[in-house]
């Protein structure tokens, strides 16, 4: 297998120094954290004048509804209804919404997909963050918080035995929501290098397929704490930049993987042969292993 860190530093300075080749999938080849979907989210807030805090909240609603689906779209329809409804963003106005309005309004802006049990999360996201003060609502105020911390008080229930943050409490939701509020959410989280990298498929497909983990044919549930260890340890071992708040962690490696499995990997899957995008590519083990 190749050398992780090796090649965890190769696709980040890649990926952050603008020096992939997205020429054959219709993409212009430079700045690939810009075009992430939140970074975009943010840049268009920020450009209209809205405050941190509203950018930071609006973040945290978008991010619970991002899991198996398209990012891309999500985010430019979040985009669109924060235009249109900027109230179902603020939660001390969402808890005063009947939640059959307010999952009319999600479905309609096409935020939601799973529109009973999203509108629900969303609603007791609001009334947490409106009602209660935890770590969560002080880093979203503030822009201070501690990534251990934030991590822990994601999983908090009330007294009925409830999530107070459901959705986003998920293992991988959770991890990037905290890695979001760092950057582009601009809040200084400390200890964030404990924030592990958030596997799901494009993050696994792009580990396995540059050598960086040899966990193919493994379940999820067996994959996942090999691939955070392995990019853990990739990470402690080389330097990869990224973005300040992140630089150096596996919070900055995320959305390096993330975005080499959608774009990179997904698109040499889909032809059934080698587009390489990076000089990393050099390294993929997927053509190797159909020749074999």
């Amino acid at each position: 297998m190749s050398n992780p860190a090796q090649i965890v530093k190769m696709i980040a300075d890649d990926f952050y120094g603008g020096q992939l080749d997205l020429s054959e999938r219709d993409m212009v080849p430079y700045d690939s954290w810009s075009r992430m979907p939140e970074v975009k989210f943010v840049e268009k807030m920020r450009d209209s004048g809205k405050s941190e805090r509203t950018m930071r909240l609006s973040l945290t609603f978008v991010s619970a509804m991002d899991r198996a689906r398209d990012s891309n779209s999500l985010w430019q329809a979040a985009a669109e209804l924060f235009r249109s409804r900027p109230e179902l963003f603020e939660p001390s106005e969402v808890i005063k919404i009947p939640l059959d309005r307010l999952e009319s309004l999600l479905r309609k802006s096409r935020v939601s997909q799973r529109h009973g049990q999203d509108s629900k999360a969303w609603r007791v996201i609001s009334s947490s963050l409106a009602l209660e003060d935890s770590p969560i609502r002080r880093v979203i105020d503030s822009g201070f918080g501690d990534a251990r911390e934030l991590l822990k008080a994601l999983k908090t229930r009330d007294e009925m035995g409830q999530s107070r943050f459901p959705l986003l409490c998920g293992p991988k939701i959770g991890a990037v929501w905290v890695r979001i509020m760092a950057d582009p959410g601009g809040a200084e989280i400390d200890r964030i290098e404990e924030v592990p990298v958030a596997v799901d498929v494009q993050v696994r497909r792009a580990t396995e397929n540059l050598g960086i983990t040899p966990t193919r044919g493994l379940e999820l549930r067996e994959a996942k704490p090999i691939i955070q260890s392995a990019c853990h340890n990739a990470v402690a071992k080389t330097d990869i930049g990224g973005p300040d708040r992140i630089a150096g962690t596996s919070a900055a490696l995320d959305p390096v993987l993330w975005f080499y499995g959608k774009y990179g990997c997904s698109h040499c899957e889909k032809l059934g042969k080698r587009v390489p995008i990076s000089r990393a590519c050099d390294h993929c083990q997927l053509f190797r292993l159909h020749a074999a």
